[in-house]
């Protein structure tokens, strides 16, 4: 049993470690490749691909039918439930593809500013969908003898091959045929890895009773995530008709790169934060401190970040050849969607925090609230301010972040002050230096390299300078003893 329970730990600490480090790598990999294609393509290019992407979203929700978590959650998996499993997804895709295909001239009367040349892109999108679902059964097993770090490792493998395949037809000028050819070849690439990775083949077996089961747990499991469809993949499927698909292309840079840094440190925070909470659920005085310090660190690396790049992003666009002239337009939404991320990024750990308390339904009428608030704020302020707009309503909804701390701070006695406060004053004291420097170098001088080299240099100096005044020694052994842990 001793041994058993060190392969877990063993096995538990790779796959945490794995998903840590392709969630950097992918982002990092993703962001050199959305660089060049706002540099080498069409605005529109980003509104197109952003849309396929959400409709692909919303076909995978609806033939997924939570099938993976019911069969992750059963203790004992017989073959029969994985092939049945299996045939009710292959024949759900087969359907779902072929309306895909059916749909096509629908979607170019609804997106009217669609080119024609963006079919096969959609149609390639469908056939990597049907892929997909040919992934499950191989990658639910992996998950459950907790070899996660397998199914990491094709992820890795999948996003190189797509982003660099996007990079070098990007340079070599295929535009859209570029995100073709990448979205085929992702594909083809994690097929073949996961059956390697774990050689599974489905068998002419399906049990009625089997897919009973399996579905009375799948459905109402797949409905938790319903609202976040509604209100993040089917807005921007109806937002690209709405505000027509270039509009869509300024929108997706502003916040791709207004959430960039930001979601790589949220995601792995919040991957440590939700055991951490789950774990501690019932010791009052540890959760005060484990939530304190997750709201910390959180705040210590995201706040500098946010307020760093509206200081310098408009400069950083005018020193790329071309930036400027054709993104330009984009500023007024980055900003916006900078300060959405600030306040959202004060939301998130309590969100963990309900859900690691069993308190899912506190989770889900917060979701209700965000959706409705979505679907009521973003037509009306697009109505006002045109596509930037969008970017004012997410702003405005972010702000609902004191709803969620009224009502954390019920269930765990801390100080959200306490936590903050010291990342806070440091954020205010590199503002401070960011605005004078800006003033120096920019409103004076006009020399955007000097602004950005002044900036970038100076204000991480400044602001660690500053929590090291006010936090001490402390905050830098603390992280040290955190990298130190997870290597023993």
């Amino acid at each position: 049993m001793d041994d058993e329970l060190k392969k877990i730990k063993k096995r538990s600490l790779w796959s945490v470690g794995s998903l840590l480090f392709n969630s950097s790598y992918s982002a990092l990999l993703g962001f050199a490749a959305f660089f060049l294609l706002t540099l080498r393509s069409g605005v529109y290019l980003l509104g197109i691909y952003n849309t396929v992407l959400a409709t692909l979203s919303f076909f995978n929700y609806f033939t997924n039918l939570g099938l993976a978590a019911a069969i992750i959650q059963k203790k004992d998996v017989k073959e029969i439930d994985l092939n049945t499993a299996f045939f009710i997804q292959f024949i759900l895709s087969i359907v779902a593809v072929i309306i895909g295909f059916f749909l096509t001239n629908n979607l170019f009367s609804f997106y009217k500013d669609l080119p024609k040349t963006a079919v096969p892109l959609y149609w390639s999108v469908l056939v990597s969908f049907f892929f997909l679902s040919l992934k499950t059964i191989p990658s639910i097993l992996l998950e459950k003898k907790i070899k996660i770090y397998k199914v990491v490792l094709v992820q890795a493998m999948e996003n190189t091959v797509f982003y660099l395949t996007i990079i070098i037809c990007t340079l070599m000028g295929l535009e859209i045929k570029s995100l073709v050819i990448a979205v085929l070849i992702r594909s083809v690439v994690g097929l073949t890895a996961i059956y390697i990775a774990n050689p599974w083949f489905p068998k002419p077996m399906f049990s009625i009773k089997s897919a009973k089961a399996l579905l009375s747990y799948g459905l109402p499991f797949q409905g938790n995530s319903f609202l976040a469809l509604i209100k993040d993949d089917l807005l921007v499927i109806y937002l690209g008709g709405v505000i027509g698909l270039k509009n869509l292309g300024y929108v997706t840079f502003a916040k791709k790169y207004a959430e960039f840094s930001i979601r790589i440190i949220m995601d792995n925070i919040n991957r440590v934060a939700f055991p951490l909470f789950a774990r501690l659920q019932h010791e009052a005085v540890l959760l005060k401190k484990s939530l304190e310090k997750v709201l910390f660190y959180e705040t210590a690396l995201i706040f500098p970040m946010v307020v760093g790049a509206i200081f310098v992003f408009d400069s950083l666009v005018h020193i790329v050849p071309g930036y400027f002239t054709k993104w330009h337009l984009a500023l007024f939404s980055f900003y916006f969607f900078s300060l959405s991320s600030f306040f959202v990024s004060l939301s998130t750990p309590f969100i963990n925090l309900f859900n690691a308390q069993r308190k899912l339904k506190l989770s889900i009428a917060f979701m209700v609230m965000w959706t409705i608030l979505t679907w009521l704020l973003v037509p009306w302020f697009i109505k006002l301010y045109g596509f930037n707009g969008i970017s004012v309503a997410f702003f405005v909804m972010s702000l609902t972040f004191i709803f969620v701390f009224t009502v954390a701070k019920k269930m765990v006695k801390f100080s959200l002050l306490n936590s903050i406060l010291i990342p806070l004053f440091s954020t205010i004291a590199m503002g401070l230096y960011l605005l004078i420097v800006r003033m120096a170098f920019l409103d004076r001088l006009h020399n955007v390299f000097l602004h950005v080299g002044f900036s970038l240099v100076g204000a991480v100096v400044v602001y660690f300078l500053t929590l090291l005044l006010l936090k001490g020694k402390k905050v830098y052994l603390e992280l040290f003893e955190i990298i130190k842990s997870t290597n023993t």
